[in-house]
C-alpha cells in the first residue's frame, strides 16, 4: 500500500498559481457527474484532480494523463456547489506540465492536431445520428473520419426573411442580441473547437441565423458540437450571447420536427465509443500513466 503524505507548502504553492480554488472542495463528485468524458468513459475525474491538488501532489498531476483528457467544457465548474473551478486547475497543470518538459513539444504538436481532428470524427458521429442509427465505430471508420476533412459548404447564400419564421426563432434570436454581430471572429478565435471551420465556427452559426437560414441551422450538425463552454460570449465586445442561443437552437431542432425523438439517445449511446477512442489516442500519443 502506498501512504500519501500530504505537503502543505506544496498544495499552498498550487492555490496561490493555480487560482483554482480547490481548498473548498468536498468530493461530492457533482463535476465528475457532468463531466461528458467520464459519462463515456469513467476515466476523467476532475474531483480526483482537484483532491490530488488538495494533497499538495503536484510532480504527480504533472504526469498524469488524466489532465489531458478535459474537453476544455468547463461544466465541472459551472455546477460545482462550492465554486472549485477544475478546468482552471487543468489548464494551470496543462501549462505547468508543458513549462518543464513533462510533455516533450513534438508530442503536445501531436495532441494538438488530435484534438483538432476529433472534431470531425463528432461531426461525423452526429451526422450519422441525425439519419437514423449510426454504425459501429471501427477502427477504419475511426481512422477515415480523424482523416478526412468536412467539406465546405459551397452553395450560394439567399437572405430569408426571419420574419416568416417562428416566433420562438425570432425570440431566441432576440434574446441572445444576434442582430449585433458584425463577424469580427472574436468568438471564434476564443472557441476551443474552432480549428477548422467546416466543423465548428460560432460565427458561421450566428451569420447564418442573421440571414435567416433557419433551416439550415435546424438540420446542421454544427448545433451538435458546441460544449457549451461560454467562451464566445466571454469574447464578444457587442454582448452576444453565443452559449444560450446554440442550446436555443438545439431545444427549437426538436420542438419543431428537424430532428426525431430519438436522435438525443443515439447521440448520447454514439458518444460513448468515440470518447473511448479519444482516451485511447491521447495515452497513445502522450505515453503518460493513467
Amino acid at each position: 500500500m502506498t501512504v500519501v503524505r500530504p505537503d502543505p507548502q506544496v498544495r499552498r504553492s498550487i492555490a496561490k498559481a493555480a487560482h483554482a480554488d480547490t481548498n473548498m472542495c468536498w468530493t461530492c463528485a457533482t463535476c465528475d457527474s457532468e463531466c461528458p468524458v467520464n459519462h463515456a468513459t469513467n476515466r476523467m475525474h476532475p474531483r480526483k484532480i482537484a483532491w490530488m491538488a488538495n494533497l499538495g501532489l503536484l510532480d504527480e498531476l504533472l504526469n498524469f494523463s488524466e489532465i489531458w483528457y478535459c474537453i476544455t467544457c468547463k461544466r465541472c465548474e459551472q455546477t460545482c456547489p462550492t465554486l472549485v473551478k477544475p478546468y482552471t486547475l487543468i489548464a494551470y497543470l496543462r501549462e505547468e506540465a508543458a513549462r518543464r518538459g513533462k510533455i516533450p513539444r513534438d508530442r503536445l504538436l501531436l495532441y494538438r492536431d488530435f484534438i483538432s481532428r476529433f472534431q470531425r470524427v463528432r461531426w461525423h458521429t452526429v451526422e450519422q445520428c441525425l439519419h437514423g442509427a449510426p454504425e459501429p465505430l471501427s477502427e477504419k471508420i475511426w481512422r477515415e473520419w480523424l482523416d478526412t476533412p468536412v467539406a465546405r459548404s459551397t452553395g450560394i447564400i439567399h437572405l430569408k426573411e426571419l420574419a416568416a419564421k417562428s416566433q420562438k426563432l425570432i425570440s431566441a434570436a432576440k434574446d441572445a442580441g444576434i442582430a449585433a454581430c458584425f463577424t469580427c471572429s472574436e468568438c471564434s478565435c476564443d472557441c476551443p473547437l474552432t480549428f477548422e471551420r467546416s466543423v465548428f465556427d460560432p460565427q458561421w452559426i450566428f451569420r447564418m441565423a442573421n440571414f435567416g437560414l433557419y433551416d439550415e441551422l435546424l438540420n446542421s450538425p454544427v448545433i451538435w458540437l458546441c460544449i457549451e463552454c461560454g467562451r464566445c460570449t466571454e469574447a464578444c465586445s457587442q454582448l452576444v450571447k453565443g452559449h444560450t442561443f446554440i442550446p436555443s437552437l438545439r431545444q427549437l431542432a426538436v420542438d419543431m420536427g428537424f430532428v426525431d425523438p430519438g436522435f438525443i439517445f443515439r447521440l448520447y449511446e454514439a458518444s460513448k465509443p468515440i470518447y473511448r477512442r479519444y482516451i485511447e489516442e491521447i495515452d497513445r500519443i502522450l505515453g503518460l500513466p493513467g
